[in-house]
């Protein structure tokens, strides 16, 4: 069951280190995010942006730190644990997650892709299926498959898909990066405005740093030091 929404930090990180082969590392300094927090994580090609989105969406383990969800959930426990069935569940039901190019299974029509994470915690919530089709103005093609519809209507589903479970985080990897520039601010603005309805954070990367910006988020600049192949991150909002 998903801890209460209360004022307070939905997510916490410090001291966050992962060591990948060749020597580059990642680090988070620190992070504290709050519901409705919109955080642009931003940065130069090959820094290591979506490395970061992995290791906040629980999918890659650090070697060493602190996190914490809604101040009661300590996610390294788990790792040391080895409960990798707890993490799926945390990550299925407190977390949406946006990949570049959509990420939708091909063989499902839109609905079902949509409806998939709801499926995975035994929850259902048809209302706000339904709202979140009409805002994302997919309701008429939510019976196609993927390769039926646009890229645009595919990120749209994305989005839908992150938000179902109304999750305290959504993380949403270079959103506009597989769309034309005339959809990215149609895009860009239909997440905004559903992650808000929603009542999550927003953590976001993005090549498009300008653009994105203009939609209120805080940006948080990948620190790069080429001498010694680490990427720091300082996120304290």
């Amino acid at each position: 069951m998903a801890p209460e929404r209360q004022n307070q930090d939905v997510f916490y990180l410090e001291k966050i280190s992962r060591q990948f082969t060749g020597g580059i590392a990642i680090e988070i300094a620190m992070a504290r995010i709050r519901l409705r927090d919109k955080i642009l994580i931003s940065g130069p090609s090959g820094c290591g942006k979506s490395t970061i989105l992995g290791l906040l969406s629980l999918s890659l383990r650090p070697d060493r730190g602190k996190i914490f969800l809604c101040n009661q959930i300590d996610i390294l426990d788990k790792w040391r644990l080895n409960r990798r069935d707890d993490l799926a569940m945390i990550r299925a039901s407190l977390f949406g997650f946006i990949p570049q190019t959509a990420g939708l299974i091909p063989f499902l029509t839109l609905q079902d892709n949509i409806l998939l994470p709801q499926h995975l915690i035994a929850k259902q919530d048809q209302s706000w299926f339904e709202h979140l089709v009409k805002r994302l103005e997919i309701a008429s093609i939510i019976s196609k498959k993927p390769h039926e519809v646009s890229v645009g209507q595919r990120q749209r589903a994305a989005v839908a898909r992150a938000l179902i479970n109304r999750p305290f985080i959504v993380l949403a990897d270079e959103p506009t990066a597989s769309v034309h520039p005339s959809l990215a601010d149609e895009i860009l603005q239909l997440l905004i405005e559903t992650v808000a309805e929603s009542n999550s954070a927003l953590i976001m990367t993005s090549h498009d740093t300008q653009r994105t910006l203009k939609y209120g988020l805080t940006e948080v600049a990948c620190q790069l030091d080429p001498q010694n192949q680490t990427t720091r991150l300082v996120c304290n909002v």
